[in-house]
């Protein structure tokens, strides 16, 4: 589970960035009837062509530096930048590095996290949510240690909360839920079929759904290079409006270093598929 220190510097990220890099024609995300119930695929038969679709809420390639995207939360033990060094497309691609050892087991550290993302507010989610994004990882999590790529936060008073899609050991998935509804919490993937590789890009894909847009639960789905790695169920669900991309690790366990690119993300209420 997410710390209490990360909560309360997620607390103070109520002023994040503009509203959309790219989006379509004044889809609000917020559309009850825009997504699926849950135990669905949610998009198998539609993935689209990996392109930006016209519902798009965010679509960038990291080209144009900040563009609009906020770090309110401070860099722990880590750094995030927009620059040319391992780009997939174009010129830029997003960078972060964490440094190496950080143990929160200690209990020495003031601050033993090592993680980093940029940050955009979102229009509020309705019932379905789709994140698209290439990612290199120099290295999969080690062994114990969850390290996060996407999360979705409710900043508001009475609906605070969030989830995170994270990578573990072996190139796995997990789903941390605090959005501190009864019954859900952190989730792993079982089955090891579907997994990243270290060392190339991996397009990777997360899935949100609910049945309807006031569901206190619903599932996640994440999918690498097209094929289903897991599907999350019981996840917690909030008027989450504050949309985060990068990489690190919450709860490190020492073994802390590690070096992610990120390019050609795109956030939309379908799914987007891969190119």
């Amino acid at each position: 589970m997410r710390s209490t220190s990360a909560l309360a510097l997620l607390m103070a990220s109520l002023a994040v960035g503009a509203l959309p890099a790219c989006s379509g024609d004044g889809d609000t995300g917020g559309d009850p009837d825009a997504g699926t119930s849950p135990g669905t695929d949610g998009g198998t038969g539609g993935t689209g062509n990996g392109k930006c679709p016209a519902n798009a809420i965010i679509c960038e390639n990291f080209d144009n530096g900040m563009n609009g995207w906020k770090t309110p939360d401070e860099e722990h033990n880590a750094t995030i930048e927009i620059d040319g060094t391992r780009p997939r497309s174009g010129s830029g691609a997003l960078h972060v590095v964490t440094e190496a050892g950080h143990d929160e087991r200690t209990g020495t550290e003031e601050d033993p996290q090592a993680i980093a993302h940029l940050r955009k507010d979102i229009p509020t989610f309705g019932t379905a949510l789709y994140a698209r994004a290439y990612v290199y990882l120099n290295r999969a999590a080690p062994q114990d240690v969850m390290g996060t790529y996407f999360i979705l936060f409710s900043p508001k008073d009475g609906d605070f909360g969030g989830i995170e899609l994270q990578g573990i050991i072996k190139g796995n998935f997990a789903l941390d839920d605090w959005s501190g509804i009864k019954g859900t919490g952190w989730n792993y993937q079982d089955d090891l079929t579907v997994t990243t590789t270290p060392n190339q890009w991996n397009c990777i894909e997360w899935g949100v759904q609910r049945a309807t847009a006031t569901a206190t639960t619903g599932h996640a789905q994440v999918w690498v290079n097209g094929a289903q790695a897991f599907d999350f169920p019981n996840v917690g669900m909030r008027p989450f409006s504050n949309f985060a991309v990068g990489y690190g690790f919450v709860h490190p366990h020492g073994d802390s270093a590690s070096e992610t690119w990120i390019d050609d993300l795109a956030v939309a209420t379908t799914r987007i598929g891969c190119e």
